[in-house]
């Protein structure tokens, strides 16, 4: 789960330079974020980042389902509504290696 949030912010952050030609902090901070996470892996970190992401993917589901229904399912919505909704996959990955992890130390 990581790695694919890692993954996707890395291609934030450079959509935002080629095609906008600006940092795009919120991309950076993403990259960062899950990336000290995943060199730390830190319990509760895992937790918080695990329900962030998820309620940020139910948003962008269903922003992208209103937009889908104003101007027609066309590819740019269906991929975005097809990368929220693997968000949502594995931010419930997140929240669920919490209580991995949690048994681990038992």
């Amino acid at each position: 789960a990581y790695g694919y949030f890692i993954v996707l912010g890395l291609a934030w952050l450079l959509a935002s330079f080629a095609y906008g030609s600006y940092f795009n902090y919120w991309a950076f901070f993403t990259i960062a974020g899950f990336g000290a996470q995943a060199y730390f892996r830190k319990k509760l970190t895992n937790l918080i980042l695990g329900v962030l992401v998820l309620g940020a993917g139910i948003f962008w589901s269903l922003q992208f389902v209103w937009m889908g229904n104003k101007t027609g399912f066309d590819f740019f919505v269906k991929t975005m509504l097809s990368i929220s909704v693997v968000s949502i996959i594995m931010a419930i990955i997140l929240i669920f290696s919490y209580t991995k992890l949690s048994f681990q130390d038992q």
